[in-house]
């Protein structure tokens, strides 16, 4: 009943201005990281009219991109010396995003075209990616590009096209926002595009929030506050660990 009373809300709020807007909203806007969390699942909604006279007959399309914290990621390359694999040439992203996904209401190939994705960075593709050489930052070597994407996607960080923009009504839309169990913390940022004939006819942002509260908070607190202190910590009570196991184990 709240989301049918929500949907109805953006329908009454856009298409009786009488011009082109573009709302959206989420079913949570803030996360909270506990012991017990193992993903959190999200619904954005949204709304879009065109025209005064038939605000709804016009098709559009949605691309819809969740781009998380950025985060230093190092990617290395396995070389095979004689019998076993090593490490052998590395790469650092010191500014990619630590979660990215795109949701498109049909193929982003069929939606418009890649110099259109491109001048908003829509699409891993895109992304404005900068890697840490000896020469300073730089653009990354291809192959390590697609194995930062391949990375992340194993570990479900990054989704591209894997999730749908469903069309719900006349100039109404939702889509699902999976953050997994290792989602990042940090600020979030939803944007939803609205494409007519492979052009942005509008656009807006919403913040996400994910955050460790509790003793989940804590502890990340004094990890990333002393680094020593936190260190020497989790040796003394694996060291106890150990020996009460001991103790117990002889009994």
């Amino acid at each position: 009943m709240r989301v049918q009373l929500f949907i109805l809300g953006l329908f009454a709020f856009v298409f009786g201005s009488g011009a082109i807007a573009l709302v959206t909203d989420l079913s949570n806007k803030r996360i909270e990281i506990r012991y017990s969390f193992d993903g959190a699942d999200l619904i954005l909604f949204g709304a879009v009219g065109s025209s005064a006279v038939d605000p709804t007959s016009d098709e559009f399309d949605v691309v819809i991109v969740v781009r998380g914290p950025e985060t230093e990621t190092v990617i290395r390359q396995k070389q095979k010396v004689g019998p076993i694999w090593i490490n052998a040439n590395s790469l650092s992203f010191p500014t990619a995003p630590g979660y990215y996904a795109v949701a498109a209401s049909r193929p982003l190939s069929d939606i418009a075209s890649d110099a259109a994705f491109a001048s908003y960075g829509i699409g891993f593709d895109h992304l404005p990616l900068l890697a840490r050489t000896d020469r300073g930052l730089a653009a990354p070597d291809p192959d390590f590009r697609a194995a930062l994407f391949r990375l992340q996607a194993s570990q479900d960080l990054f989704r591209q096209e894997r999730d749908q923009v469903t069309h719900v009504g006349e100039g109404l839309f939702k889509t699902d926002i999976r953050l997994p169990a290792n989602v990042p913390v940090g600020e979030f940022i939803v944007e939803t595009f609205i494409f007519r004939d492979g052009s942005i006819v509008a656009r807006n942002r919403i913040p996400l929030a994910v955050d460790k509260e509790g003793f989940e908070r804590a502890a990340y607190d004094f990890a990333h506050n002393y680094p020593f202190w936190y260190g020497l910590t989790a040796v003394l009570v694996a060291l106890s660990a150990g020996w009460l196991a001991g103790v117990l184990g002889k009994k």
